[in-house]
């Protein structure tokens, strides 16, 4: 008897803590069981993830860092543009865990997780997904570049601290701040261009997939990258063809001033940018990065607010 009450007892806590670290698998749908405070949701790599535990969290994106706190959390490592990147005041024993790009594996190993926060719009932190789950941590995907992406993932993680009070300040209370801007849409849907410039680069951005365009898009706005090959390849010549109402540029990377001398060698150092009705009617606009190309989170009801204001000043 004795016997099978062990045998019993071992299937039990195999099933628990399988339970709690199970990737069955995009809605963030989620739910929480009392009892065991632990929180079950789909990822967006359509996996069932089960929290049972966020003593020991590391987060492998600045912005997921950022996020993770706002819901109320700790973080024992993140990555490095989380100290860059945001004005998090983190503690001096948080481990800098690497590049969002290219995460150290063994300094995530090193500070025993119990729990990875990772985005799924980045290959090599999907890489560490095997990894992990064979170390026996829990890790979950989220990929954000909407303000209702930013949402559902909050609606999570404050669910997993306990902290619902978190969710209507920095959730609920941002969303009223959204239908504040967006009432100002008078439905004239200006034409925009939007433009993410770097030192390596500068791209015309269309309205998915980045914060800024999804916020434009949002804001009843006509993208021009939408349609045609300015995504591929951006030139004045089709720029002007186009003549867009609004152009708003924004940085990404470190190094702004590189990025700023490449917007002025690809186009505004040439005489035709000054044709643009855009710009002769001063509509021409450089966004601030941390509004625009990270994830501005709780300060998402101010990226829509100063470009509806932006968009519509008559109203």
């Amino acid at each position: 008897m004795k016997k099978q009450v062990a045998i019993f007892m071992l299937a039990f806590i195999c099933v628990f803590f399988v339970g709690c670290s199970s990737y069955h698998g995009v809605n963030y749908s989620s739910t929480s069981n009392e009892e065991s405070n632990s929180v079950t949701f789909t990822d967006s790599l359509n996996r069932e993830v089960t929290v049972c535990s966020h003593e020991r969290v590391v987060t492998l994106l600045g912005s997921f860092c950022d996020e993770w706190i706002l819901a109320g959390g700790t973080v024992v490592g993140t990555a490095s543009d989380s100290f860059v990147s945001f004005d998090l005041n983190l503690p001096d024993s948080v481990v800098d865990i690497g590049s969002h790009m290219k995460p150290d594996i063994e300094k995530i190993l090193s500070v025993n997780p119990d729990f990875v926060i990772a985005s799924s719009a980045t290959d090599s932190q999907i890489e560490l997904y095997e990894t992990l789950e064979k170390a026996g941590i829990t890790v979950a995907y989220f990929d954000v570049s909407s303000f209702e992406d930013y949402l559902d993932m909050l609606n999570i993680l404050t669910k997993i601290t306990g902290r619902r009070d978190l969710y209507q300040q920095y959730g609920i209370d941002v969303e009223k701040q959204i239908k504040e801007a967006k009432a100002k849409i008078d439905g004239s849907r200006p034409s925009v261009l939007f433009i993410r410039a770097a030192a390596s680069s500068v791209k015309a951005k269309g309205s998915e997939g980045t914060v800024g365009g999804e916020i434009l898009a949002d804001l009843d706005t006509v993208n021009i990258a939408d349609s045609g090959s300015l995504l591929e390849d951006l030139s004045l010549e089709a720029i002007v063809m186009a003549n867009p109402d609004y152009i708003f540029v924004t940085t990404q990377g470190s190094d702004t001033r590189a990025a700023y001398a490449n917007v002025e060698k690809l186009l505004t150092g040439n005489p035709a940018w000054n044709s643009l009705s855009a710009v002769k009617n001063g509509n021409y606009y450089v966004l601030d990065k941390a509004l625009y190309n990270s994830k501005p989170n709780a300060r998402w009801g101010e990226a829509y607010l100063q470009l509806a204001d932006i968009l519509y000043q008559e109203k």
